[in-house]
């Protein structure tokens, strides 16, 4: 831990601040972002053995209703600190461009805090619809109707052989991600994890990789891809940049982030029928969920309608409503992927110099102008 919190939560901005940012405000907002695990908090305990049951109700054609319990964080002295800190940088003076993303960041944070607090209750879907807050209706019309496009797709090509993602077998994702981390020296360790819902996932110095799921060799090389070229290496980098903002990241820098990681994918051929149509499951379970769907009824929709086994609609379902019970709304954070796409894919093909700054940490689209001359002069894979 950086700072503690209690002294952090009284600090006074300097009458003669200018462009910085006090040291204690940018330690809490460093210290925050390492400590505030949302997906982590908002995972149930048990995660997979529940997964398993809710699969074997919707391979027998009934309603599956969850029984998620959670960890719930406890961050009430970290939000009071986070809180004060926001209204301290905004006293006085008008904020500098620099001292405007603090702000937007620490309020993030705070949400995000709460959002721990909150697992499994109903305060879950009222923090989300603040945290993932819509885009511009544009942006949002335009990933809906690129969702539509992609479900209408015809169903591509079974896959030839599959390997289980945790399997010893070189072309195994843990294999592969393994391989492709120690190659480049990234600072990071590359851990099985039973209870992950996605295939993997990153943190500051692991990544994770679900067991036992069965994938074609392409699902293992696009998630190398993705985890390590879209996540793992901006991380690495942001280390070396010159504001702590590139590692603790800038508000709905996490999420513009992850719409990179897709165009990455898109770029490497890897963005195929099969991976366009998980990302528009995903954004039509948290569409169906938002209009008020169950869980039990989201998954019987992306089984019926959309062609999903049974075990691929539980998981799709289960990150739409993560952190809630399954009647009430959760999380629904999957809905900034496609959203998130549109906006960093059109944003790059009119400024293509910009992707240096994304690909320097978790940045967002915003704050590119005001980051653009702290960003690492140079990509570091950790060398």
């Amino acid at each position: 831990m950086l700072g503690g919190p209690v002294a952090l939560a009284h600090i006074s901005i300097p009458k003669d601040f200018e462009d910085g940012v006090p040291e204690p405000v940018q330690r809490l907002v460093l210290d925050a972002s390492r400590r505030v695990k949302v997906l982590a908090a908002l995972t149930p305990v048990e995660a997979h053995r529940e997964r398993a049951r809710l699969a074997r109700e919707l391979q027998a054609d009934r309603c599956p209703v969850p029984r998620w319990t959670y960890a719930r964080g406890e961050h009430g002295e970290l939000r009071r600190a986070l809180d004060a800190a926001e209204r301290a940088l905004g006293r006085g003076r008008a904020p500098t461009a620099l001292g405007a993303l603090f702000s937007a960041r620490l309020r993030e944070l705070s949400i995000d805090a709460a959002l721990c607090d909150s697992a499994g209750t109903s305060e879950v879907a009222i923090l989300a619809r603040e945290r993932y807050r819509p885009s511009r209706p544009s942006v949002v019309a335009a990933a809906s109707a690129l969702c539509a496009e992609w479900m209408r797709e015809s169903p591509p090509v079974a896959p030839g052989r599959l390997i289980a993602s945790d399997d010893a077998d070189p072309g195994s994702l843990l294999s592969r991600m393994r391989e492709a981390v120690g190659r480049l020296r990234l600072p990071f360790r590359v851990i099985a994890s039973p209870s992950l819902a996605p295939l993997a996932a990153i943190g500051d110095t692991t990544i994770l990789i679900a067991t036992g799921r069965l994938l074609p060799e392409e699902d293992a090389v696009r998630t190398v891809l993705h985890e390590v070229h879209g996540h793992a290496e901006p991380r690495a980098k942001s280390r070396r940049a010159g504001s702590v903002l590139f590692e603790a990241g800038t508000a709905r820098g996490v999420d513009d982030q992850e719409g990179r990681a897709l165009l990455l994918e898109e770029r490497a051929g890897l963005l195929g029928a099969r991976r366009r149509g998980q990302i528009a499951a995903r954004h039509r379970a948290v569409e169906t969920m938002i209009a008020g769907a169950t869980f039990g009824e989201v998954a019987r929709d992306l089984r019926r309608a959309h062609g999903l086994d049974a075990i691929d609609a539980v998981v799709v379902a289960e990150r739409a409503f993560r952190g809630g019970d399954g009647s009430s709304p959760g999380l629904g954070r999957e809905r900034v992927y496609l959203e998130s796409f549109v906006r960093v894919r059109a944003h790059l093909a009119a400024h293509p110099d910009d992707e240096a700054v994304l690909a320097s940490g978790q940045i967002a689209l915003e704050a590119i102008e005001t980051l653009r001359p702290l960003t690492p002069a140079k990509t570091v894979t950790g060398r």
